[in-house]
């Protein structure tokens, strides 16, 4: 196993945070379905909606796997909000779908690891590390949105969340998965 550390984003300096800049989003546009972009705008975007508007507005549920050379090899990044609710994810139309068990799981997440670290259990310390921190914020549960068959929904199954809700996109249909921190299932 690679030794690795896991730090809160909102813990680290300014200069941190522009050092470490390069490291998330590399593992951020790796990790990503979506490889190719019309314009540099739309990649820009594409990152904002995905996880830039979580390292600024909620910087407190943002957590990074380090190596022991400093560098981001992995992220968490989510709010305690329901999104379904929240006006920030307005612009996420499919998430008032998922309304009924978001109220039940409301807080979400996206996490994400470079290749070469996935398979070592960073990424279950890093929903663990989130999911603590939203829990002692109050929240009854966390949930993730991804198509069916992708190939985080074993990994998500593994980390204890269960399949609460699906819809219909076109050809693509989505999968909600709950896990839940209230020690009742």
């Amino acid at each position: 196993m690679t030794d690795f550390e896991i730090c809160r984003w909102d813990a680290l300096s300014d200069a941190e945070h522009q050092r470490l800049a390069a490291d998330i989003d590399q593992v951020f546009f790796s990790s990503s379905n979506t490889q190719s972009f019309e314009s540099d705008a739309s990649k820009a975007a594409f990152r904002t909606r995905w996880l830039g508007r979580y390292l600024l507005h909620f910087p407190q549920y943002a957590f990074l796997a380090r190596d022991v050379g400093g560098r981001a090899v992995g992220y968490v990044v989510g709010s305690v909000k329901d999104p379904a609710r929240d006006p920030i994810f307005s612009d996420l139309p499919f998430l008032a779908a998922f309304a009924d068990a978001s109220a039940r799981y409301p807080a979400h997440l996206h996490v994400n690891l470079a290749e070469g670290y996935r398979g070592q259990g960073i990424g279950a310390q890093l929903i663990d590390t989130f999911s603590h921190a939203v829990q002692n914020a109050g929240a009854s549960g966390v949930h993730v949105v991804t198509q069916r068959g992708a190939r985080n929904v074993r990994f998500y199954r593994a980390n204890s969340f269960l399949e609460c809700a699906t819809v219909s996109l076109g050809e693509t249909e989505l999968v909600f998965l709950g896990r839940d921190l209230t020690g009742r299932t």
